[in-house]
């Protein structure tokens, strides 16, 4: 989801807001809360230095820099007690089919976001209870639809896990007195809570993390969200805003609080789970847990960071962090992974069409993720800072200034106009072709293993999967060929 920072009214003051704990009883923070005793703990909080094997502490379980990594927002509180949901389930299986279609059966994982309670970011710290509103009229509960979605997506090479988040409380949680009397919310230095704003019209708090998983209670949490959602069947779980907090009145410092991240990583992989995050650096990290967490929302590594370390270890997501502080030069060097979530929110927010929203999605997949999937299965050779140029391996280079990727005598990708082929196909040679402004009678030069072909079969690409064939003779190893504006194709060996 985006982050809350573009959704929070942030209040003038921070920690001074008094909290009912009971109907009549306002609770007394400034008191000392229940002691609950600590619980025996054999995860391992220490960091992980990636640099002396450059691969992860343990394999993750998903090859993220061969995926396509998304959100769909599903649905968000309407302020009325209710749900106001952008999409069903019958929609995000329309949008997995279609997306299946134009990525020619990339892998993929989508992470729904509003899946619980009353949507987005609702009620937490509990994360146990399907959303409702979001059931199908053919099923029995709102569970039903979800496992449906998830049997349904995995015939379209595609993962679907939910969208999470540990470390926010509101008031109306089933949780919150809980977590007020035992001590789990973040408070100053005077013993106020500490609040860093409103979201969905509700006052939001920090959970202390490291207090909670010390007694135990973290844990839980954890395993009631996997077992509810069988986390362990798809082998990964996005968790938002993944970052420190600090408690101050419990003397609780942000390097105690990343301890507990690391923990929380390390305890979701003992059961076979990845965790993605937000953010590598974040605003409060001090780690980028690089080799723990399997996958960023937002890969704000620098160009010089993202050079030296493989996707293998560290898959994004967009370049930079937020979309109001985009790394372009990041994006085009390195590679982007499309989001598809604030694509699909527009046709709520702003009224978009679905043909407007699928040009859109073209647009991202072919400019974004097709060359980012390329990029992943070459290695670095060197990051020319100053030229704004990487040379990857097998002569493969991109020139930000010139806005070319090429590779020997092909050219890959030419501004906005790209021939990128689409290795993950094993049963054939495919080549993807994509303009955003479309052009007549261009010549691409083929790939070198695909020497001695005499003619190809190109065919329009779109959601609804390829069109008509057109054969396309080849000569001196290339192929000429128009292409309308926005128009994707696809090329295939004969």
């Amino acid at each position: 989801m985006k982050s809350k920072l573009t959704n929070i009214i942030l209040t003038a003051a921070v920690g001074i807001l008094a909290v009912a704990c009971d109907d009549d009883v306002n609770l007394p923070v400034k008191e000392n809360t229940v002691e609950l005793p600590d619980v025996e703990d054999t995860v391992s909080g220490e960091p992980y230095d990636y640099t002396q094997t450059m691969q992860p502490e343990r394999p993750y379980m998903l090859d993220y820099s061969q995926m396509m990594m998304m959100k769909f927002h599903l649905a968000s509180p309407d302020r009325k007690g209710g749900s106001q949901v952008f999409l069903s389930y019958d929609d995000a299986l329309e949008y997995i089919k279609g997306l299946d279609a134009i990525s020619r059966g990339l892998p993929k994982v989508v992470y729904l976001v509003g899946w619980q309670y009353e949507g987005h970011d609702c009620k937490y710290p509990a994360m146990d209870e399907f959303n409702e509103t979001l059931k199908r009229p053919e099923d029995a509960t709102a569970a039903d639809s979800f496992f449906w979605l998830r049997e349904q997506a995995s015939r379209y090479n595609t993962i679907v896990s939910i969208h999470t988040l540990i470390s926010d409380a509101y008031t109306d949680s089933p949780l919150w007195h809980d977590y007020v009397k035992n001590g789990f919310i973040c408070r100053d230095a005077n013993g106020d809570f500490v609040s860093p704003g409103i979201l969905n019209g509700q006052p939001m708090y920090y959970v202390d993390n490291y207090t909670e998983w010390k007694k135990g209670w973290l844990q839980k949490r954890l395993d009631r969200v996997v077992d509810l959602c069988r986390i362990q069947d798809v082998k990964t779980i996005h968790i938002d805003a993944f970052q420190p907090h600090e408690n101050v009145y419990l003397d609780v410092t942000y390097d105690m609080a990343e301890e507990v991240c690391r923990k929380v990583i390390r305890y979701l992989r003992d059961k076979g789970i990845d965790v993605t995050g937000e953010f590598w650096h974040g605003t409060t990290r001090n780690d980028t847990y690089i080799g723990l967490q399997a996958g960023a929302w937002w890969n704000d590594l620098t160009c010089h960071e993202r050079a030296a370390i493989p996707a293998s270890l560290s898959a994004g997501g967009r370049s930079g962090q937020f979309s109001w502080n985009a790394n372009p030069e990041a994006a085009f060097l390195f590679g982007d992974n499309m989001m598809a979530e604030t694509t699909l929110d527009a046709i709520t927010y702003n009224g978009i069409g679905k043909r407007a929203v699928w040009e859109e999605l073209k647009s991202d997949f072919c400019l974004m993720t097709l060359p980012y999937m390329y990029y992943n299965r070459h290695t670095v050779v060197e990051y020319q800072a100053d030229a704004k140029r990487v040379i990857y391996s097998d002569g493969l280079t991109a020139d930000y200034g010139r806005q070319t990727v090429t590779q020997g005598n092909m050219t890959l990708r030419d501004r906005n106009n790209v021939f990128i082929p689409a290795l993950w196909v094993k049963d054939r040679r495919e080549i993807i072709a994509y303009s955003a402004n479309g052009y007549n009678g261009r010549r691409w030069v083929l790939p070198a293993d695909w020497a001695g072909v005499t003619e190809v079969t190109m065919c329009p690409l779109d959601e609804n999967g390829v069109g008509d064939p057109v054969t396309l003779p080849v000569t001196n190893n290339s192929v000429t060929f128009s292409l309308s504006s926005g128009r994707m194709a696809v090329i295939s060996a004969n």
